[in-house]
């Protein structure tokens, strides 16, 4: 089997690390009493479960696609590729993957019972875990299982008898729950508009107030930090109001960039709140990335604060949820505190994280449910709102808030018709939107025929078409620069300004449309035009922007912050109150940033945003992707695409495989049995 599987990697069909951990397993079976086709069949799935893995599956399905199509073979176009599929199954001797757990039952790399056996590899509900994979997985079911277990035992007093309920809750230690009265009146203190429509927001905040976890999911604009503010006011007037200190509350989120946005946001909200001087003091926007506040050490997986050391805190919120991958979950859940609420704050319908795991969209696959009557009728007391509870509810539903009315773009606009169309993956009426309308320019790729020179030559031209609205817009902010001195601080805002009003968004890192090849193209273009000036386009120079890619605390930048080269050997970094400058050489590693890819731009947003779309097929594509990119804008959107490949992109949803949603359905199974 390792045989074949170097061929296959040759083939780039595996990757260099998919191979060397397969071979790391052969190696370790050799000698013991397994058969020819037990020890392949163990090969084999080394590679399929990394390989999964790598491409941001928490699991491996053993289902009948697996069996079928392992590493995608049946659909390679070679016919001797295809040849691979028959091979692979003679050396498992054709066994069918109904038994392929219990040919490996009593192997030493692989166990079905890992509570008592840690092995390598982790058979559960009919899926192949990494065994690491799987303990993160068990971590994050079991916090949101215990979240749901000390609602339910809320929930049922309310049932039996309202005015216990109450007495319970405000018998119970802060920050879980709150008195009933108090609450009602800070939230129509603090939401004191009245809207014609149901205001999410206010339920939001309330279930945030009464659970020991919440996720708040909305598109861009729809007031998730909005709603975050008044829930910190009302907690920490609530704590004023009853004579008790105020909670510890922290921010995070997974990139600087995406804190620094949460930290300006939250402040900008609060600023506009009527809060007692006493009460705003205790509040602090500031906000870390999530590596700063658990303490990652670099080049380790060990945290500093962990289950055994858990973090100083009461609340902690944690911004662009969407992008923490299933390790830094688990990781941040462990260290959290029993008595601390959580609060997630992301849009579910985004792109999930590049590492492995999709867990806001498990989860919010849970607001398909309604709420229970009982759960209804309390968010209806505290707020005054009309809720519809009924019987198809879930029990995880209540941890649930859903905002979707958007301040970024109105739901009727071209860009907001557009992102709904996208993510109800009506592909046909989407790219009908986008080419009907008066405000989105598109830049069709539509080549002249197949033949491979015209194809060719149409593709530069159309590569210079970009270029050519990147220099157009990208020329404003350099024409902003000082040419003999450095910029004053009013200058640096300007510039700032101009330089974050416009933003290229390509989907590759690599190839002809990728982010670094466009990155080198667009230097040289401004270049031709005398706005820039280099020798190489690697070099350092005025105006160049830059993208840190990697967290180095000792010159406190992140993974996400975007800076820009103004001369004297110095890079320029918004900060939260102002501007810094980092010499060049103590700048962690970084990369050009005239264009990002879409994974890197979530959290932003720019005035003016331009999506670009590879002519060729690309398995990155999907329908999360583009709407990520499309809802970048405020309000302006540009698009370079053709139409088979945006029509292709909007049909294909992200399958990540998980367990997690099979673990969270069968939440109300074990608290009934634990109630019994």
């Amino acid at each position: 089997m390792l045989n074949l599987l170097a061929r296959l990697k040759a083939l780039n069909v595996l990757t260099d690390a998919d191979f060397y951990f397969a071979k790391l397993i052969d190696e370790k079976q050799q000698g013991m009493a397994y058969d020819a086709a037990q020890q392949a069949l163990a090969v084999l799935l080394a590679a399929l479960v990394h390989t999964a893995h790598l491409q941001g599956n928490t699991c491996l399905f053993l289902d009948q696609d697996l069996e079928r199509n392992p590493f995608g073979l049946a659909y390679r176009t070679v016919a001797e590729e295809r040849d691979y599929l028959l091979e692979i199954k003679q050396k498992i001797n054709f066994l069918p993957v109904e038994q392929w757990q219990s040919a490996l039952a009593e192997h030493m790399a692989f166990t079905g019972t890992p509570q008592q056996q840690a092995r390598p590899f982790v058979f559960q509900h009919n899926a192949l875990y990494l065994y690491r994979v799987w303990q993160d997985e068990q971590t994050v079911a079991d916090y949101l299982k215990s979240a749901v277990k000390k609602n339910d035992v809320f929930l049922a007093h309310d049932a039996e008898d309202a005015n216990n309920c109450r007495q319970t809750m405000e018998s119970r230690n802060p920050p879980f729950f709150v008195p009933v009265e108090k609450a009602r009146n800070l939230l129509s203190r603090f939401f004191a508009e009245k809207k014609p429509e149901t205001d999410w927001q206010k339920i939001a905040v309330a279930t945030a107030l009464i659970q020991p976890f919440t996720l708040i999911s909305g598109g861009p604009g729809t007031g998730k930090t909005y709603s975050v503010a008044r829930l910190v006011a009302t907690i920490q007037t609530l704590q004023y109001e009853q004579h008790l200190p105020p909670l510890r509350i922290r921010l995070a989120a997974p990139t600087g960039k995406a804190a620094a946005r949460l930290k300006e946001s939250l402040e900008a909200s609060l600023v506009r709140l009527d809060l007692p001087p006493a009460v705003r003091e205790t509040i602090s926007a500031e906000s870390d990335t999530l590596h700063r506040l658990l303490g990652v050490r670099p080049f380790e997986d060990s945290v500093r604060f962990d289950v055994y050391n858990p973090l100083p805190l009461d609340m902690l919120i944690v911004d662009e949820a969407s992008m923490i991958d299933l390790s830094m979950m688990a990781k941040l859940l462990r260290a959290l505190p029993p008595h601390a609420r959580l609060i997630l704050l992301g849009d579910k319908d985004q792109l999930a994280s590049v590492e492995a795991g999709a867990i806001l969209g498990e989860i919010g696959q849970f607001l398909r449910y309604d709420y229970s009557p009982e759960f209804a009728a309390l968010l209806h007391e505290l707020t005054g709102e009309r809720i519809n509870g009924s019987s198809n509810y879930h029990n995880l539903r209540h941890h649930l808030a859903f905002l979707t009315r958007s301040t970024r773009f109105n739901l009727d606009s071209s860009v907001g018709k557009l992102a709904a169309a996208i993510n109800n993956m009506q592909a046909k009426e989407s790219w009908r939107l986008l080419k009907d309308s008066t405000d989105i320019p598109l830049a069709e790729f539509v080549a002249p025929s197949n033949e491979v020179n015209a194809r060719q030559a149409y593709r530069h031209r159309y590569l210079r078409r970009l270029l050519q609205s990147a220099v157009e817009n990208y020329q404003d902010y350099l024409k902003l620069i000082p040419k003999n001195n450095m910029p004053t601080a009013a200058q640096l805002r300007q510039i700032f300004r101009a330089f974050n009003s416009v933003r290229i968004l390509t989907a590759l890192r690599a190839g002809e449309f990728g982010v670094e090849n466009l990155n080198r193209q667009i230097a040289e273009a401004l270049r031709q035009k005398e706005l820039v000036r280099f020798k190489h386009s690697r070099d350092w120079f005025v105006g160049k922007p830059i993208m840190v890619t990697q967290n180095d605390n000792n010159v406190k930048l992140f993974n996400g912050d975007i800076g820009l080269y103004l001369g004297d050997n110095r890079v320029y970094f918004e900060t939260g109150d102002g501007y810094k400058s980092v010499s060049v050489n103590r700048i962690p590693a970084h990369e050009t940033a005239f264009a990002m890819t879409i994974h890197k731009s979530q959290g932003s947003e720019f005035e003016h945003t331009i999506v670009v779309l590879p002519p060729d097929y690309s398995p990155i594509l999907s329908k999360e992707l583009l709407y990520t990119a499309v809802t970048r804008a405020k309000p302006r959107l540009s698009v370079f695409a053709s139409e088979e490949i945006w029509l292709t992109a909007v049909k294909k949803p992200i399958k990540r495989q998980s367990g997690l949603g099979i673990l969270l359905g069968k939440v109300d199974e074990q608290i009934e049995n634990t109630s019994n």
